[in-house]
């Protein structure tokens, strides 16, 4: 497989918001990021930081991530599933005793930042570090937004986007009160405006997976996805997409391919196993097999309007595929395979997360009624304890190889 020579230095990032002297707020993947940033607040994330302790390892052993020690720390102090994911046992492990970060942590809240669109573990989260603060003197104030269920295709009301918009702005008059921190409105349109041209651009890195063969693979795209998490707002993310759009182009133009002769390509749904990322990638390229798309890397589009900024974000966080119907997610899902001309779907029932594992379960028989192949595997998403490598191995080959068999010959690239 080709690496990719752009990078994103997400240790530099980090080191980068340690230094800043600034506020940081600790924030949920899909809070309201920009209103914070209005605020001269940064904005980083636990989960992207239980995502990298899930990902690397001291000795490079897949098996034993940082992760690990964490998560039992966690533990220790009988924070247990449901009630938090291994996301959240992984990041506050960190918080609670000597378990290990790559990154040394995270630089310390002076608030949590929530928004309760993708799950309802993001508050219990943002009120447990609140708690381990407090028990060392310090007060995090937690701010929670509570997003209004999407249950039909045409979106929300007026009178929902209007509540929302109004919790917003109490928060904003909060911190305001707190902090002492004012909120700019041309700032906001500033890094809106960069959000947007951000999310185009990573949008367009993810649609050049549609060429047949794929000059990416979305695993690749797992890691790719960072920036526009922990940085969507700030130029440097937009410069990378620029730079990483550029030589995804360049290797259509060159005709490079992410897996040589590529024969199969999938979907992934539901969240990345991180600790098995590596793995994967492997497993699949040794099959002639490339994952072009999914439904965790395709979840991250903001479409942002910079002459409304406040209107527009209201609108986009109010909502993510976590909260919408089942019948939009169902159909959202058909057409990425359609439009990605995959075979079919390997998804993710995740050990800790609930919410995605019932929208697998629900999707399931839309999946084989629109005669998609789907194949379920269990695993975790950073605890490597519940990967069981010679069942899944069985399962993906044999998957792969029962796709193989029913292709016609001699498909043509596209």
């Amino acid at each position: 497989m080709v690496r990719l020579q752009t990078t994103f230095d997400i240790f530099g990032w980090y080191d980068k918001v340690k230094n800043s002297g600034k506020p940081i707020a600790w924030c949920s993947a899909f809070a309201p990021a920009e209103i914070l940033m209005a605020m001269d607040i940064i904005p980083v994330y636990p989960e992207n930081h239980a995502a990298i302790l899930g990902a690397l390892s001291k000795d490079r052993n897949p098996d034993h991530p940082y992760s690990w020690e964490a998560i039992d720390l966690s533990k220790k102090r009988e924070l247990q599933p449901p009630k938090f994911c291994t996301y959240s046992l992984s990041d506050m492990g960190i918080l609670l005793g000597d378990a290990e970060s790559p990154i040394n942590g995270l630089p310390d809240p002076d608030m949590f930042y929530a928004c309760d669109s993708q799950c309802s573990v993001v508050e219990r989260w943002g009120d447990e570090v609140q708690e381990i603060f407090a028990e060392r003197g310090k007060d995090v104030p937690h701010y929670v937004l509570h997003a209004p269920p999407l249950t039909k295709a045409e979106g929300h009301t007026s009178e929902e986007l209007n509540d929302f918009t109004s919790e917003i702005q109490k928060h904003i008059a909060e911190i305001h009160s707190r902090f002492g921190l004012s909120f700019d409105e041309e700032r906001l349109a500033e890094i809106v405006a960069e959000s947007d041209r951000a999310n185009k651009l990573w949008q367009q890195c993810l649609e050049t997976a549609r060429k047949r063969p794929t000059p990416w693979t979305n695993i690749d795209a797992f890691t790719a996805m960072a920036p526009i998490v922990i940085a969507r707002g700030d130029k440097k993310c937009t410069d990378y997409y620029e730079s990483l759009l550029k030589e995804l182009e360049e290797r259509i133009a060159n005709g490079v391919e992410a897996v040589p002769d590529e024969k199969v390509r999938l979907v992934w749904d539901a969240i990345p196993i991180w600790p098995r990322k590596n793995w994967l990638a492997k497993f699949c390229e040794e099959r002639q097999t490339a994952f072009v798309a999914s439904t965790y890397t395709h979840s991250w589009w903001f479409d942002f309007d910079s002459s409304a900024a406040m209107e527009s974000l209201v609108k986009r966080y109010a909502w993510n595929t976590m909260n919408r119907s089942k019948q939009w997610i169902l159909d959202w899902t058909v057409d990425m395979v359609k439009d990605y001309q995959a075979d079919g779907i390997v998804a993710h029932w995740n050990n800790s997360c609930g919410r995605w594992n019932s929208y697998v379960k629900r999707r399931l028989s839309g999946l084989e009624k629109a005669g998609i192949p789907t194949l379920v595997i269990e695993a975790d998403m950073v605890d490597a304890r519940f990967f069981d490598e010679e069942k899944i191995s069985s399962q993906l080959d044999s998957f792969i190889r029962s796709l193989a068999q029913q292709q016609t010959p001699n498909r043509e690239s596209q």
